[in-house]
């Protein structure tokens, strides 16, 4: 069954894509930096009030994915409060310097997860042998790979998708994403015979009904609607 994943930096974003159909949610906070784990209180309202699988990224801080100690604490407590919160499914991934996965932590993060639905996010695109990285994602018990081909969007690595997918579809669930868009999802999950696919439906928005200094230009980012409802139409 095809299946459409939104990713929601917010509660407006969960709200939309919900209603627009989405079939689960990536939760994060940051989404300038790629994703971080969101707050105890937003993963508590979004689990009480969303009605479609949440999926909760762990991740302590932006940039690069080798982490110290210190951050690595921090994540192996996050995935604990994602226990106690019942939500459905972590989002992680990991590095060592040398570009392989960080295997011996991401096996505690899923020990600590106790071997739980678990998605190694883009983490992936930065391994310098993706094929070997994913034979090791695959042994460590994760039910999907979110990947752009090693490259900055679907677009440009549909060909490395395609390969991923027809070498790996029978082990575990292979997921474009990255510059997926209304325009182009039909097309990417055609050209890679993927089941599932990544997107973000981003769109700006800025509240112009209140009154403030007009040196500021406050705007976030909200996983619009009618985006997500074009997604599900092309896609399915």
């Amino acid at each position: 069954m095809k299946k459409i994943e939104i990713a929601c930096s917010n509660i407006q974003s969960c709200l939309n894509a919900w209603k627009g159909g989405a079939d689960r949610i990536e939760l994060f906070e940051n989404l300038p930096e790629g994703g971080c784990t969101p707050s105890y209180g937003t993963i508590k309202y979004v689990k009480e009030h969303i009605r479609i699988p949440v999926y909760v990224m762990i991740r302590a801080r932006g940039g690069d994915f080798v982490y110290s100690e210190e951050e690595i604490q921090i994540m192996l407590s996050d995935v604990k409060m994602c226990l106690e919160l019942e939500v459905d499914g972590i989002v992680f991934g990991a590095l060592n310097p040398d570009g392989t996965v960080n295997k011996p932590l991401a096996a505690k993060i899923i020990e600590i997860w106790k071997y739980r639905p678990a998605t190694f996010h883009r983490a992936f695109d930065r391994s310098v042998d993706l094929f070997e990285a994913a034979e090791t994602i695959i042994s460590l018990g994760f039910e999907r790979i979110l990947t752009s081909g090693g490259k900055n969007t679907v677009d440009e690595g549909k060909e490395t998708i395609k390969q991923l997918n027809h070498q790996y579809s029978d082990r575990i669930i292979i997921m474009p994403g990255s510059g997926v868009t209304p325009d182009n999802i039909r097309h990417i999950s055609d050209f890679c015979n993927t089941i599932e696919m990544h997107g973000t439906c981003k769109a700006v928005f800025q509240n112009n009904d209140m009154i403030c200094n007009p040196v500021f230009k406050d705007q976030h980012s909200v996983s619009e609607l009618n985006c997500i409802k074009q997604m599900l139409t092309h896609f399915k």
